[in-house]
């Protein structure tokens, strides 16, 4: 399962880029679509060298925040934005209320994510 690492590692680092080609036209979805999935490949990236594989949304937060932030691998903040985004995500995607986040400040956060992700990988 190591070897999806850095196949996890490239889909971050493509929705990061993506976000960046997206920054000044953004819509709510493309605001937290992008920027979240930079995350959660990311972290998928760092739970398959442990052993695990997760195939849920939840479950890619929940060992995150079990196997690598309890660890002290990653801070607190990284599992919080995690699970920001995804609140953020399912809002864009299901709710009608419009997305209210500091896009620079969301976008600087996911890259200081996907860059402690790949020193840990």
């Amino acid at each position: 399962m190591a070897e999806y690492a850095e196949e996890e590692l490239q889909a971050a680092r493509d929705a990061l880029s993506d976000a960046a080609i997206l920054e000044g036209e953004e819509t709510d979805e493309a605001v937290v679509n992008r920027p979240y999935y930079a995350c959660f490949h990311a972290a998928q990236a760092v739970l398959y060298p442990k052993g695990f594989e997760p195939r849920t949304h939840q479950g890619v937060a929940m060992l995150f925040g079990r196997e690598v932030v309890l660890d002290g691998e990653a801070s607190e903040d990284d599992g919080r934005l995690l699970n920001e985004l995804r609140d953020y995500r399912e809002q864009a995607d299901y709710d009608h209320d419009p997305i209210e986040a500091d896009v620079d400040a969301l976008f600087e956060r996911v890259e200081a994510f996907v860059a402690t992700i790949e020193e840990l990988v």
